[in-house]
């Protein structure tokens, strides 16, 4: 299993960086560091040069890439570090380019993007809280597994039952990966407006777990504001982290508006693993 984290120059990855830990030391997995030097988005930035200026503007646009490529290599250095201290298999690059294409491409080769919420990866902050890592999960790119703040090692996960497509989906991206089949309470969690009809959306994701070899989860069907209700029971369960099939436009403040995966998200309290 190949995790892929993405790393903003100058920028420390933090939760995010443990979470890829402890998710490939408990996968047997390797942990694939990128960092992107967004060289369209300097050239964007710097491209307001008077004329006869041109010449500078470019010698501008070179020493800023260098920087930021010299502030990606010490923030992998860092994250080398962490993962030859936890005896996991490493490997490293700094690219440029553009960063939704670059992670795409690298994305590709891997099986899980682990991230911040507040990842940003374009030059100067243009890129909006969590737009780049969004569009990988629009394109279905890989599933995404994004950090909580502060950090906290899973042992029980949520699993929204939404009765979808989104939901089958999300629950076997999660089996595929194996992730959490061991050592963790699965609680399968709905909210309905009778207890048949949280039966009907349970179906398919109990199904899906005991196909691939997952113990009989716990089950739970609670009615009420999705969002708020949702979020109450996963506190009161005391889940670390929530899968669910999420959808995004732009920012992490569009999704879904008061969604269960919007409400979640801002909270920030639990990690949210997303697949469309």
């Amino acid at each position: 299993m190949k995790i892929l984290l993405p790393v903003s120059p100058g920028g420390s990855p933090g939760e995010s960086l443990r979470l890829a830990i402890d998710t490939a030391r408990a996968l047997g997995g390797e942990i694939r560091a990128l960092c992107i030097v967004d060289t369209e988005g300097i050239r964007r930035c710097e491209s307001g040069a008077p004329p006869g200026a041109i010449h500078l503007a470019r010698q501008a646009e070179e020493r800023i890439a260098a920087r930021e490529a010299r502030d990606g290599e010490a923030a992998l250095s860092e994250i080398r570090a962490a993962c030859a201290e936890a005896g996991i298999p490493f490997s490293r690059e700094v690219v440029k380019g553009d960063p939704r294409r670059e992670l795409s491409k690298e994305g590709a080769m891997c099986d899980l993007l682990v991230a911040g919420r507040d990842a940003q990866f374009a030059y100067r902050g243009s890129d909006e809280p969590g737009e780049v890592v969004l569009a990988l999960m629009k394109d279905r790119v890989l599933p995404l597994l994004l950090s909580a703040a502060p950090y906290r090692p899973v042992r029980t996960v949520a699993i929204g039952c939404g009765g979808g497509d989104r939901t089958a989906r999300a629950v076997g991206a999660m089996a595929r990966l194996s992730l959490w089949k061991s050592g963790c309470r699965i609680i399968l969690l709905t909210v309905a407006g009778s207890g048949e009809e949280g039966e009907t959306r349970m179906a398919g994701p109990r199904r899906i777990l005991a196909d691939a070899g997952y113990g009989p989860p716990e089950e739970k069907v609670v009615s009420g504001p999705k969002a708020d209700r949702f979020a109450a029971a996963c506190e009161e369960a005391g889940a670390d982290a929530v899968v669910l099939g999420g959808w995004g436009e732009h920012r992490w403040d569009d999704v879904l508006g008061l969604s269960i995966t919007g409400r979640l998200l801002e909270e920030r309290r639990r990690h949210l693993f997303l697949y469309m």
